[in-house]
């Protein structure tokens, strides 16, 4: 007896092995659904374990310290004698420039940093050649040394021994950066890192009084960071700077890959769930023919138990193949995309990536095969308890057939196992709350669908009954599949309906993005942005540009940067006394105020109204304020703002909230003011210069031998350098898409596979009763066209739901107008998916009817 026990589980795992293989061919769907799934959950969540344990391995090194200030002049005395009695200090001085070769050409934006002896408090800087900073940076003969990015030195053409131009001064390339502990996430865009000497930022002439220099001061401190902030704040209660703890860094990094990383995630889930909709019908296919061997078994006396955990296991076992498969596709995936990065995600600590390989690679693989067979067992359960409740008697009267719902118990096991599911997603997710919020609109969308496909059937079944299918057979057959129990309606809808909305949102988010770049941009944008302009280099400036290109126009804004002092004669740090580090943040914030002259920048109102007049004297200037920064104060029209520059306080009633536009925008202004309001404070200018792509090229050349310290920003590269960020999002967009309609389109075949017997069985009954095979194909195209219609409605309707907001709101750009794209692209998507179904279905049909039959 216990032998005979012992060996059960073996027995039913060797039965439930064998009879899968004899029919496995019948599965493809169920395997390439959740693989397809799975692929994309394993590549998206260990893409995000990896880049998480990169960035927040050690916060510390990626800020520089335990504790940043950051001012645009030296800390006094005292302060740095006061931080010094906590801890260690160092210092690093940032500038922006422009560099070239040493034959003049190709002009970068780069990032000058000033380290001093201290430098790096935490991490260590790698250098090629391995020597020290200081003897790379130093004068040899006529040029001093500049150790700059590898990346820039590409672009320049140059290596090392080469020569560079920065500000008035020739560099020679004395070392390559090859790892900065503290390099900014967006070094790439600002401007790449060069190191020079402090004793060479004379030579270059690029700073003089007014010059925009970042003085970055990294505290290394043993005490608690609270604590130690409090105490700096009760030392210097009218503190200016911008301070920033590691901690602080690390949870605003955190929070914001937790964000990405769950809204990506999502989408992968949103895949497997429609390879969910795939696992359901494949199973009830595959189940449907295996109904007989069912009734059959139990007739010769095999128990109702082991019965159930042989179709159990069988069901487990395509999940962990699929699981297992995906899962090692999806990681696959994530090391190419890891190594095409480079080290920009390079692992911290001992063994690198090796040395993580439990949380970053075997963990992510183990929920991939979890996940993969929860979905399998969740989309399949419903139909194996119809198909076990079938009626053995069904043999002795030609055909079993399934049972038409399933038993209470089954039911209920369902119910908890999906609870279970949607428990286990919310755990995975990096941001639980997201998640949260997506299963809401999940519930709230699975509603709306079931209330439209009700309203669909009840309106097919009404214009069936009515007049409008009279003396129309075709119509009529049309009408009644659409609202018959079996009908493809609510699968349609919800495998392509739900691919397809995720395609729309895609394409029109990428279609306005890449209008806004090839036509609005070019159009509206000058071909030169200019920065760190100063009055006296104004006239020199436009003479000399007019000499270049004639016909150019330069336009020159005031530039004058503040700090936010009081609202509503409250002091800030009174009015946000309750949130130390929101408190923190907004008296270290940097505005930059100037005029609105011509509006150059094309501010868009969002409330209030500009004015024409100049700013009175003895009263409050009129302003206007960017509506980010006003949300984030929750300032409005009529509000009164006192801000603080060089030592003079300026006062200002806001009078409009206006918006920038998104990728036009040049500067970024926080706040406009009135004309005058500014005179006696105004030190640069920024501005922009219109003319030919050529001309532009001209005129760097010429700014770079006779003003240097101006800084330009030529259109056309900061054009490039978005469109190949743009074109690599977009084909990332693509890719994640592409993988959810392939899952979708694999829905959809399964749906025709279950349903293309039942209508050649039908159709061909039909024929046999009179109706001609024109009529019935009639009927079947008017059914895809319906379906189709309803799918590209449906998936429009949505997809545009989820992107013009986005790029509204976010990119601050018009999409309303791209509707007809979203319509064509689901047009034409669901129309080949739908009709590629039917015309394998038409063809059969020119069979022998009575081959048809008798088969079926």
């Amino acid at each position: 007896m216990k032998s005979e026990n012992a060996t059960r589980p073996l027995w039913m795992l060797k039965f439930a092995i064998t009879d899968l293989r004899s029919r496995i061919s019948a599965l493809k769907v169920f395997l390439a659904c959740l693989i397809l799934g799975v692929t994309l959950v394993a590549a998206t969540a260990s893409l995000y374990r990896v880049i998480e344990e990169s960035l927040l391995a050690d916060t510390r090194a990626l800020l520089g310290g335990d504790v940043e200030l950051d001012a645009s002049e030296p800390l006094p005395d005292e302060v740095l004698e006061w931080i010094g009695s906590t801890g260690s200090i160092s210092l690093v001085r940032e500038f922006d420039t422009i560099v070239s070769g040493s034959d003049g050409d190709g002009f970068f934006r780069a990032e000058i940093l000033v380290p001093d002896a201290a430098y790096p408090l935490y991490g260590e800087l790698q250098l090629t050649p391995d020597e020290p900073r200081t003897e790379l940076a130093a004068r040899k003969g006529d040029s001093w040394g500049a150790i700059i990015d590898p990346l820039l030195a590409e672009r320049l053409g140059q290596s090392i021994g080469d020569q560079i131009q920065i500000g008035a001064a020739t560099f020679r390339i004395s070392g390559l950066i090859q790892n900065q502990p503290d390099r900014s996430l967006n070094a790439n865009w600002r401007g790449l890192p060069i190191m020079i000497s402090e004793q060479a930022v004379e030579a270059t002439g690029l700073i003089r009084p007014g010059s925009r220099v970042d003085y970055e001061y990294r505290v290394q401190t043993d005490q608690n960071l609270d604590a130690w902030l409090e105490a700096f704040e009760q030392a210097f209660p009218d503190t200016r700077w911008d301070i920033t703890t590691f901690a602080e860094r690390s949870e605003r990094i955190a929070e914001r890959l937790d964000q990405i990383a769950t809204a990506l995630i999502l989408i992968a889930f949103t895949t497997l769930f429609i390879g969910g909709l795939g696992v359901a019908n494949s199973i009830h296919a595959y189940l449907d023919e295996k109904l007989g061997t069912i009734a059959t078994l139990q007739t010769l006396g095999l128990r109702r138990k082991p019965l159930v955990v042989i179709y159990l296991l069988q069901i487990g076992i395509l999940g962990s193949l699929a699981g297992l498969i995906g899962g090692g596709i999806g990681l696959a995936l994530s090391v190419v995309a890891i190594s095409l990065a480079g080290d920009a995600f390079a692992l911290a600590g001992p063994g690198g990536a090796g040395g993580h390989w439990l949380s970053l690679w075997f963990v992510p693989l183990l929920l991939s095969w979890l996940f993969a067979v929860l979905t399998a067992y969740v989309f399949a359960l419903p139909a194996l308890a119809r198909a076990l409740a079938a009626s053995p008697a069904g043999l002795f009267r030609g055909q079993v057939q399934a049972a038409p719902n399933e038993p209470r118990s089954w039911r209920i096991a369902s119910y908890l196992l999906l609870a279970l599911y949607i428990a286990a997603t919310l755990f995975w997710l990096p941001s639980p709350q997201l998640g949260f919020l997506f299963l809401i609109a999940v519930i709230v969308l699975w509603g709306l669908l079931e209330g439209l496909i009700k309203g669909l059937r009840r309106g097919a079944k009404t214009l069936e009954n009515g007049g409008f299918a009279d003396r129309r057979f075709a119509r009529r057959l049309a009408l009644a599949n659409l609202h018959r129990p079996d009908s493809p309606l609510r699968a349609t809808l919800l495998s392509l309906g739900t691919a397809l909305t995720l395609v729309v949102a895609c394409t029109l988010m990428v279609a306005t993005l890449l209008r806004a770049l090839e036509t609005t941009i070019p159009a509206e944008s000058p071909a030169l942005i200019l920065y760190e302009v100063f009055p006296d280099q104004m006239g020199p400036l436009e003479s000399g540009l007019e000499a270049v290109d004639p016909s150019s126009r330069v336009e020159l804004l005031p530039l004058v940067r503040s700090r936010l002092a009081t609202i509503n004669q409250e002091p800030i740090a009174e009015v946000l006394a309750d949130n130390a580090e929101a408190r923190r943040e907004a008296m270290g914030d940097e505005y930059k105020l100037s005029y609105l002259s011509g509006n150059p920048e094309g501010l868009e109102l969002v409330e209030g109204t500009w004015w024409t007049s100049s700013a009175p004297k003895g009263e409050p200037a009129f302003m206007a304020m960017e509506d980010r920064e006003a949300n984030q104060l929750g300032l409005g029209v009529g509000d009164q703002v006192e801000f603080i520059a060089q030592d003079k306080t300026i006062t200002a009633e806001i009078r409009a909230i206006y918006r920038q536009k998104g990728l036009q925008t040049r500067f970024w202004f926080e706040g406009v003011l009135q004309e005058g309001a500014l005179d006696e404070l105004i030190r640069l200018h920024v501005g922009a210069v219109y003319q030919s792509d050529e001309a532009a090229k001209q005129s760097q050349q010429w700014l770079a031998r006779n003003i240097p310290n101006v800084i330009t920003l030529r259109t056309a590269d900061w054009l490039e350098t978005a469109g190949d960020l743009l074109n690599k999002a977009a084909a990332g967009l693509a890719a994640v898409a592409s993988v959810s309609l392939m899952a979708s389109l694999l829905v959809l075949s399964s749906v025709v596979s279950v349903s293309r017997r039942r209508q050649l069985y039908e159709a061909n009954l039909l024929h046999c009763l009179g109706a001609r095979h024109q009529a019935i194909r009639q009927s079947m195209l008017l059914e895809t066209g319906l379906l189709t219609f309803l799918a590209t409605v449906f998936a429009t309707a949505l997809g545009a739901l989820i992107a013009l907001p986005v790029a509204d709101l976010l990119l601050k750009l018009p999409a309303g107008d791209l509707w007809w794209l979203g319509v064509l692209v689901a047009g034409v998507v669901s129309s080949l998916a739908l009709l590629g179904g039917l015309l394998p279905t038409l063809r059969a049909m020119r069979l022998n009817p009575a081959t048809l039959l008798r088969d079926g």
